[in-house]
């Protein structure tokens, strides 16, 4: 599976949250209070959602999350891309 690289709004919220909470759990209403200046409750309940089927945040129970270090899911990202560039490279030469 070829896994996209995130929106500036992903970025941005994960940033947000990361300010906030670093690596410790929160919970949804947490979330909502500190993001909802700058985005609709559908809009961060979507982010998250999105955010935890890839991997940088996982969901712990029905309400509660954690965030997961960026760096590992660069690592996963960057790993899959480079797999194929190389893949693509071959072809071509």
């Amino acid at each position: 599976m070829i896994m996209r690289w995130l929106k500036k709004r992903e970025i941005v919220i994960y940033y947000l949250l990361y300010k906030k909470f670093k690596y410790n759990e929160f919970n949804i209403g947490l979330a909502i209070d500190l993001l909802s200046p700058y985005f609709s409750k559908k809009t961060i309940k979507n982010t998250i959602k999105y955010m935890t089927k890839i991997g940088i945040i996982n969901k712990l129970n029905e309400t509660e999350y954690r965030l997961i270090p960026f760096e590992d899911y660069l690592s996963t990202i960057s790993f899959q891309y480079l797999k194929r560039r190389a893949t693509l490279r071959r072809k071509i030469q």
